[in-house]
């Protein structure tokens, strides 16, 4: 049986449950039925995904090289690869040139605890790189991680109802090994598609098409434990979900993309990330 916590948040509204497949079975006092079914997961099918965090900012004459080596990052990895466009600091500042204010609390809590130095930075899957990594290394550090070591799965739902502009977004995480710490999920809303100036070199780019940008941490910057322990156990399939509204924000539901990341707070490493388009 499938059921979900109820949780209030910020024009948030969060469900959350345990599906067990095997293992104990999480209950809450207040919990809902769920009201969606999630393919079958084949775990031959599952690859380890990686998730790039690239610092970057409006007024960073360097930063457009950043997206560059982004994109053509995107190109070689494909979907194993979730880029997320975090603008913080003092490059991502507002001014009469540059009137759009890109900067999100969970960017700004990013780039803090990263003490982000010199841009475009980048951070690959939260390792915890003081200063950030520089675009150059981006793909070595991608490299790095060990794609064998295949922790969960991450299925993703979006509904959204053009009636009330309200996105629900459902997930479920299939356990596949054993894995001793406490995990958080958290979710992100990004955006592609954004046109806005953008310093590149000493020229300002007016019409500069900003991809990846980080609109809302949905859950906070580092989510949440989806169990009471955060203990999640192997052959075991947990589904979360949050209602999301869209009304009173300048958000292109349709350049619109939901970033799921299984994330371990305390040796700083992410399990597993998983995207899906708000509208498909």
């Amino acid at each position: 049986m499938k059921k979900y916590y109820f949780l209030i948040l910020i024009s948030v509204v969060v469900f959350c449950s345990c599906d067990k497949i095997e293992g104990p079975f999480i209950a809450d006092k207040q919990t809902i039925d769920v009201d969606v079914e999630f393919p079958k997961l084949d775990p031959a099918t599952v690859y380890r995904k990686v998730l790039l965090e690239e610092y970057t900012g409006q007024q960073c004459p360097n930063c457009p090289k950043g997206h560059e080596k982004a994109a053509e990052l995107k190109v070689l990895y494909g979907d194993t690869l979730a880029i997320v466009a975090i603008h913080a600091g003092s490059f991502a500042a507002v001014d009469p040139q540059f009137p759009y204010d890109f900067t999100t609390t969970a960017g700004t809590q990013l780039y803090n605890d990263y003490a982000i130095g010199s841009f475009p930075a980048g951070i690959i899957n939260r390792k915890p790189v003081s200063g950030g990594v520089g675009r150059t290394q981006w793909q070595n550090s991608i490299m790095e991680i060990d794609r064998s070591q295949i922790y969960a799965g991450i299925q993703l739902i979006n509904k959204f109802d053009v009636a009330t502009n309200i996105l629900s977004i459902y997930s479920k995480t299939t356990m596949l090994k054993t894995y001793e710490n406490p995990l958080q999920l958290s979710f992100f809303l990004i955006e592609d598609g954004i046109i806005s100036p953008q310093l590149k070199g000493t020229e300002i780019i007016q019409n500069y098409v900003h991809d990846h940008v980080l609109r809302l941490g949905i859950n906070g910057t580092y989510g949440e434990r989806i169990t009471p322990t955060g203990i999640l156990e192997k052959d075991s399939a947990y589904t979360i979900g949050y209602q999301l509204d869209f009304k009173g924000k300048d958000w292109n539901k349709n350049n619109c993309t939901v970033v799921a990341i299984l994330y371990d707070h305390k040796v700083k490493e992410v399990l597993q990330v998983e995207t899906k388009k708000v509208i498909e």
